[in-house]
């Protein structure tokens, strides 16, 4: 029993061994800046909510023992900015609850031109294809727009 485990050890060891030395690497990258027309669709502000409560509930137990417990919740949820754009791709919403975000909020209104500018992010394989020691450019997937600012466009 010992010499088979021994074999499937030295079988995972070596596998593993073999497809982590394949020289494949994937890396995120992010593109330059870009610029896309788009038009305010709407600005939205959620206040925060703060509440707090307590409750009695039944309990059971993995012996199948019935009971009660006295539980308590809290919720903080805090105030939230956001600002619709639509552009020649569609809609998106740019929404936090941070400082930028508000700063955004309150700077934009409704049917306004704007410059937006984003970052596309990728994730990019490389692999040295042609063993001529450096990685070639394999695999390329946008998996996320990184929205950096929106500034009112100069009317002419």
């Amino acid at each position: 029993m010992r010499n088979k485990y021994s074999f499937l050890t030295s079988l995972l060891l070596s596998s593993s061994f073999v497809l982590g030395c394949s020289g494949r690497e994937t890396r995120r990258e992010v593109s330059d800046i870009l610029h896309e027309d788009a038009i305010v669709v709407d600005v939205v502000y959620t206040p925060s909510r703060h509440g707090s409560g307590a409750g009695l509930g039944p309990t059971i137990d993995f012996d199948g023992n019935i009971g009660i417990s006295f539980s308590s919740v809290s919720v903080n949820i805090p105030e939230k900015y956001a600002v619709v754009f639509k552009c020649e791709h569609g809609k998106f919403i740019s929404a936090g609850t941070d400082a930028r975000h508000k700063e955004l909020w309150e700077r934009l209104q409704e049917g306004q031109d704007v410059d937006v500018t984003y970052r596309e992010i990728f994730e990019s394989t490389y692999e040295d294809i042609d063993k001529d020691g450096k990685k070639d450019l394999i695999k390329r997937k946008l998996i996320a727009y990184d929205f950096l600012d929106a500034q009112l466009k100069e009317k002419k």
